[in-house]
């Protein structure tokens, strides 16, 4: 529980420096051993175990069972988890942040998450360069090869910081479990979307959420809590700085 409720306290105010000296010492570094572990597995997905893990039979079974209806569906769940529909769901996500707390250094956040993937993600696809499936491709391709799945690592980040800042902002239970229902039910369309559509491998996604994951914890716990607050405008004329508040009705 300590992990959902560490921004709701409101004990450090940071300045900007204290969130530049954060993202160097407590995002990057995390970064970049997610980046070697990527190229690990992603040599080893492409080489070594290519052959065992029967994915190109998968993508071809997919492709045999194509209709119109999850024709539309998987392009539908795959828009919204592209470029732009990251993007937009970055700046909605910022927003919301923003609205309901008030302290910027908790909007950069989803920001952080989103482009420590970015970087991951571009780093890995670059390097390891795996074709992708063998197969009809019913999307437009990125400039980026296979592996990882870009769409599913980048909305898999920020959903799942929204769902971390959600979950400890609603009061309800029932609000809650909804929220978190929602996001992974969107989260497994996109990874089928994916594969169905002819652009990844199985293995591509899995990983791609990986990333997602681990970039959107990063970020999660990338600020330093619970330090003494740094007095601000707020505490000189006589007004506290106040917590996030409980979105509790």
């Amino acid at each position: 529980m300590t992990a959902l409720v560490r921004h709701r306290t409101g004990t450090r105010v940071p300045s900007v420096g204290d969130v530049v000296r954060d993202l160097a010492v407590r995002a990057v570094p995390p970064a970049f051993a997610l980046l070697v572990l990527g190229l690990v597995v992603g040599y080893v997905v492409v080489a070594p175990l290519s052959a065992w893990t029967g994915e190109d039979r998968l993508s071809s079974l997919l492709q045999a069972g194509r209709t119109p209806f999850l024709d539309g569906l998987a392009l539908t769940a795959s828009t919204i988890g592209g470029v732009t529909g990251n993007a937009v769901i970055c700046v909605l996500s910022m927003l919301v942040v923003w609205v309901i707390s008030r302290q910027w250094w908790l909007v950069t956040l989803p920001l952080v998450a989103l482009n420590l993937h970015i970087f991951v993600h571009i780093v890995t696809s670059t390097l390891v360069s795996r074709d992708r499936p063998a197969v009809a491709h019913l999307d437009v391709g990125q400039p980026t090869a296979s592996f990882p799945s870009g769409h599913m690592g980048a909305t898999t980040a920020q959903l799942l910081v929204m769902a971390l800042f959600l979950w400890y902002v609603l009061r309800s239970l029932a609000a809650r479990l909804v929220v978190v229902a929602t996001f992974a039910v969107y989260l497994l369309v996109l990874g089928w979307s994916r594969v169905y559509l002819g652009m990844h491998h199985p293995t591509d996604v899995v990983w791609g959420a990986v990333n997602g994951v681990t970039c959107g914890l990063i970020a999660w716990w990338y600020l330093r809590s619970g330090s003494p607050r740094r007095q601000g405008p707020a505490e000189t004329t006589g007004r506290a700085v106040t917590s996030v508040p409980d979105a509790r009705g």
